[in-house]
């Protein structure tokens, strides 16, 4: 009964997260159009409905929302907000930034549910 009421009143994430495996990166395009410069950086997990990845730099030099894609060959990018954006460690160069996906019919789920089987491990709750 208890677990019942937890998951009424708080919420759960609306996708299961997972875990990605050490070494997997993921293709950031900062504009929409696609034709800036692409950053390779490291994800950390992901979910039908969003990611975190990690990344050298500072805030300005990711706009907060652009393309993503999961494999350098991949036709499609699926668009993203960023939703959180921290220092990984203080001091550090290195920032760990959240992103919502923005899907826009089934434009790149499938390359998607594609690299969650590939590289995914399913977080506990």
């Amino acid at each position: 009964m208890l677990q019942f009421l937890k998951k009424l009143l708080f919420k759960g994430r609306r996708y299961p997260r997972y875990l990605v495996h050490n070494g997997s990166f993921v293709i950031i395009h900062p504009e929409k159009d696609g034709t800036s410069v692409k950053w390779k950086v490291k994800a950390i997990d992901i979910s039908l409905g969003g990611a975190a990845f990690i990344y050298e730099g500072s805030p300005e030099d990711l706009v907060n929302s652009g393309l993503i894609r999961f494999d350098n060959d991949m036709p499609d990018a699926v668009d993203y907000n960023t939703v959180s954006d921290v220092e990984c460690s203080e001091g550090s160069n290195f920032r760990r930034r959240g992103v919502k996906f923005e899907w826009k019919g089934f434009l790149g789920k499938k390359q998607l549910e594609n690299f969650i089987k590939e590289y995914g491990l399913l977080m506990p709750e």
